[in-house]
């Protein structure tokens, strides 16, 4: 289907917006431990099986003040992002492609980075959820390896026990996938599967933050010229 169908079929309550130019603080918040590599302050060790072997590694935990989750870094989720309010979630290497840095060069202290252009973001899908109403996602993150959830790492739209203001209220991000109805158009027994939150990456933006973390304001013309380059392969 093309893009242009995709973009007159959007519901008008939905919104295409993609990562805006701002800084955070990145640091890397997992390691292996071994001969060369001791449990630093702040850390603490936890196994991972990598490869059929199990591994000690020196991770960190915290709490996510705006998605209103706990977290744990992991050999997967390796690095902690500082948000602009001080919000910290651990990510994959995989999603620092949106920022201007190279990822190997993250190390233990904090270093600022910025977000790459706009022009260079994906696009994804938001949906504002008005404050009164509540939306969660379980992320994949939150699935273990026999299929159980961990409802801690479960993100809350418009949280009573957040400690920031929604504004007007919390959006919802996520991917668009051709031909599929949007994230959160689905049953809740679908969107809460681990498939269903690998595909389309979901995630809970505080309405406090969305406007000058997510650029909302691009043309028709810049999203059909952006995911055509995307469905070619061009960077």
């Amino acid at each position: 289907m093309e893009i242009e169908n995709e973009l007159e079929k959007l519901p008008d309550d939905f919104l295409w917006c993609r990562k805006a130019k701002y800084e955070v603080q990145a640091e890397r918040a997992c390691y292996e431990l071994d001969s060369s590599h001791s449990l630093l302050d702040g850390f603490e060790e936890k196994a991972f099986v990598i490869d059929g072997v199990e591994k000690s590694f020196a991770v960190k935990s915290g709490f996510n003040v705006l998605e209103q989750n706990s977290w744990t870094t992991s050999p997967d989720r390796p690095y902690v992002l500082t948000g602009t309010v001080g919000e910290r979630w651990p990510v994959k290497p995989s999603n620092m492609t949106a920022y201007d840095v190279d990822p190997d060069t993250i190390g233990i202290e904090p270093t600022t980075i910025s977000t790459k252009d706009p022009s260079e973001q994906e696009f994804m899908v938001a949906k504002l959820i008005p404050v009164g109403e509540t939306f969660k996602i379980i992320p994949s993150w939150a699935f273990s390896s026999d299929g159980k959830i961990d409802e801690s790492q479960a993100m809350i739209a418009n949280s009573e026990s957040s400690m920031v203001s929604h504004e007007e209220g919390d959006y919802v991000v996520a991917k668009h996938i051709p031909g599929l109805p949007e994230y959160m158009e689905l049953p809740e027994e679908v969107r809460n599967t681990k498939e269903t939150a690998k595909l389309y990456s979901p995630r809970v933006i505080n309405g406090s933050v969305m406007k000058t973390t997510y650029d909302c304001a691009a043309t028709k013309k810049e999203i059909v010229e952006k995911y055509q380059s995307n469905t070619t392969g061009a960077k």
